[in-house]
């Protein structure tokens, strides 16, 4: 788990654009150091050793000049230890010369000789007494080579200044860079539903950022706009369906005042009586979450859910008669429900609806607890997969075979959320589903 928590964390530096400021701020530099400090030395190096094959070759030439005028001119004393003059004949090598020398042609030479690094000046143009005479001048420059252990320790120490300040300089460019966007994600960061949208584009030059609060602006609009026509479609649809409505509740109330009415047709006037109700309930339901404010009932007055229920289950009394499947309903507990009947009644008519229509055979429990309501089926139940999709809009649990909208349990879940209750379904051991309301 540690190491989960460590690899978000990197992942989540990397993708900043601060991090990446300072990152590519930080290759830059080392990448511009280490080439400026590997030049410097290779440059330092090359000059070194061409400057001192220039003076060897130069006191080799003219000591050789010198000599091929005077043939017996007597060679300097050597003056350090690390330079080592040699006058030979061609036939007669001396002894401590390596063999290759005869080979090597006139100007300088860098040569590798018993663990040690030379500088090697020939000469090969000058006579004495008519015979050819070379010269050589050595010249050890291993403690040259020596010497720039501390120089690499300075360049290592001023690489590590130069990674610092860099460093430091990312930080303040970066915060430099991002305080524009910055400034507007604290400005987003302090809107909510309830503020008043006020524009972001005049708070920012006309740069990047200023481009995406005015991008920003646009989207706002465009989403305010559409979130009001969206309410007052709703409210409109809401509200010129209550007028129908009422003119159908009327006209029941008066068909079942008449004394001659047969049972049949009253039977037939209470089922229209029942499906007018739940279609008052559910067009006040929708109003309620298309302006998503809770309607609670004040004072004393509670909603009782039992007898929802039980109206509930007469009115699909007409499906129950086509399968073999009986409802049974159980009431452990008394429960009152703080809420709308409305808001109660189209949640409840979802689940026990859902719980009839997908069982084919059996029994649909319904159990009232102290603060919840369990519906059990034995359904078709669903796979383990389609479980989360189930509160999904427009999702439809086995496809092929099932019909309607998919929005029922859509509904209910936003129910539940605009009155804070607990809705989970589950598979049962055997088959169907189980679904628990609890009310908070």
């Amino acid at each position: 788990m540690a190491s989960v928590t460590t690899f978000l964390i990197r992942m989540n530096f990397r993708s900043s654009i601060k991090s990446r400021i300072v990152i590519g701020f930080l290759a830059f530099s080392t990448l511009l150091t280490m080439l400026f400090a590997i030049s410097s030395l290779s440059i330092r190096e090359r000059m070194q050793n061409d400057l001192i094959a220039q003076t060897i070759q130069e006191d080799l030439d003219a000591y050789m000049l010198k000599l091929s005028l005077n043939p017996n001119l007597v060679s300097e004393e050597q003056v350090s230890t690390k330079i080592e003059g040699i006058i030979t004949t061609p036939g007669n090598l001396q002894l401590n010369l390596p063999a290759n020398y005869g080979e090597l042609a006139e100007g300088t030479h860098v040569l590798d000789e018993a663990g040690k690094t030379y500088i090697v000046a020939v000469n090969k143009r000058h006579q004495v007494n008519n015979q050819p005479v070379w010269g050589f001048i050595k010249y050890d420059i291993s403690h040259i080579e020596n010497s720039s252990k501390p120089l690499l320790m300075a360049f290592g120490g001023m690489f590590l200044l130069f990674l610092l300040l860099a460093y430091l300089l990312a930080i303040y460019v970066s915060k430099k860079a991002l305080k524009p966007l910055s400034r507007l994600t604290a400005k987003l960061e302090n809107l909510t539903a309830d503020t008043h949208i006020e524009p972001l584009a005049p708070y920012f030059n006309e740069n990047e950022v200023g481009k995406v609060a005015k991008a920003l602006d646009a989207y706002a609009q465009r989403l305010t706009d559409y979130v009001i026509r969206d309410k007052e479609f709703n409210a409109d649809v809401s509200h010129e369906l209550r007028t129908p409505l009422t003119v159908i509740k009327s006209t029941v109330e008066l068909i079942k005042s008449n004394p001659n009415i047969s049972a049949k047709d009253l039977d037939r006037i209470n089922r229209i009586e029942r499906a007018t109700k739940q279609s008052t309930e559910l067009t006040e339901t929708l109003l309620l979450l298309a302006r998503e404010e809770r309607k609670e009932s004040h004072g004393l007055e509670r909603t009782q859910p039992g007898l929802i229920i039980r109206n509930i289950v007469a009115g699909f009394e007409p499906t129950l008669k086509l399968k073999p499947v009986k409802t049974k309903i159980t009431e452990n507990d008394w429960l009152q429900v703080k809420a709308p009947e409305s808001v109660v009644s189209v949640v409840l008519s979802n689940l026990i609806g859902n719980a009839i229509k997908y069982t084919t055979e059996g029994t649909v429990h319904i159990t009232l607890n102290k603060n919840s309501i369990v519906v059990e089926d034995d359904g078709i139940g669903v796979t383990e997969s389609e479980l989360p999709k189930l509160f999904d809009r427009h999702y439809r649990a086995g496809k092929a075979n099932s019909k309607g909208s998919g929005l029922g349990l859509a509904i209910v879940k936003r129910l539940c959320d605009l009155y804070n209750w607990d809705i989970e379904i589950k598979r049962n051991n055997t088959t169907g589903l189980t679904a628990t309301l609890t009310f908070n």
